[in-house]
C-alpha cells in the first residue's frame, strides 16, 4: 500500500510542471477604467483580494500533495504541516470572498450612496457613520448568534447517547438566543438614539 501511494506521489509531483503551464490567469489592470478616487481604490482591493483567492487555491493543491507525501511516508510532522497549510489556505479563501461583501459594507457605513460626496452638504455627519457602525457590527452579531444556534441545535439532535455533549449543546443555544436578543435590542435602541438626536425637540 505505501509503495502505491510512494509512486502515486511522484507521479503527481512530476505531472505539476505540466499542469501549471496549462493554467491561464488574466489579471485585470486595476488603474485602468478609473474615473474617481473610489473606483481606483475598489480596483486595487478587487485585484488584491482576486490574488488571494487563486493563492488560497494553489495552497490547497500544495497541502494535498504534501499530506499524500507525508502519508506514504508516515511522517507525522509532514502531515501536521499540510493541515496547517490546508486550514490557512481555507482562511486565504473565505477572506478573499468576504473581501468584497465588507468593502460594500465599508462604503456604506462611510460614504454617501457608495460615492465619494462632491459638496460638504452631500456628505455623512459624524452621526450617521457611528449609526452605520454600530448597525453594521450588531447584524454580524445577529448572523453569527443565528449561525451558533443552527450549528448547536444540529448538535443537540445528533448527542444521543452523550449527555456532556447534549447539556454543552443546551448551554451553547441558551448563549446564542441571548446573542441574538441583545443584538436586536442594541440595534433598535442605536436607531431610536439617532433618531433623537437627528430630531432635537
Amino acid at each position: 500500500m505505501k509503495n502505491k501511494k510512494t509512486i502515486f506521489s511522484i507521479i503527481l509531483l512530476l505531472c505539476l510542471p505540466f499542469l501549471a503551464q496549462a493554467v491561464t490567469i488574466d489579471f485585470a489592470n486595476p488603474i485602468s477604467n478609473t474615473g474617481t478616487a473610489t473606483q481606483f481604490f475598489q480596483n486595487i482591493i478587487t485585484g488584491i483580494l482576486n490574488i488571494i483567492a487563486y493563492l488560497g487555491v494553489l495552497f490547497i493543491v500544495i497541502a494535498g500533495v504534501v499530506y499524500l507525501i507525508a502519508s506514504s511516508t508516515g511522517n507525522e510532522a509532514l502531515v501536521g504541516t499540510a493541515k496547517k497549510i490546508w486550514t490557512g489556505s481555507l482562511i486565504g479563501i473565505a477572506l478573499g470572498l468576504a473581501g468584497p461583501v465588507f468593502l460594500k459594507q465599508i462604503k456604506k457605513i462611510v460614504l454617501n450612496e457608495g460615492e465619494m460626496p462632491t459638496k460638504i452638504g452631500s456628505a455623512l455627519t459624524l452621526t450617521q457613520i457611528v449609526s452605520n457602525t454600530l448597525e453594521f457590527l450588531l447584524s454580524i452579531i445577529g448572523i453569527l448568534a443565528i449561525i451558533s444556534l443552527v450549528i448547536n441545535s444540529m448538535i443537540y439532535l445528533f448527542s444521543s447517547g452523550n449527555p456532556n455533549q447534549a447539556e454543552k449543546a443546551k448551554k451553547n443555544i441558551s448563549l446564542s438566543i441571548f446573542g441574538f436578543i441583545i443584538a436586536g435590542s442594541s440595534l433598535i435602541l442605536v436607531r431610536l438614539i439617532v433618531w433623537f438626536i437627528e430630531n432635537p425637540m
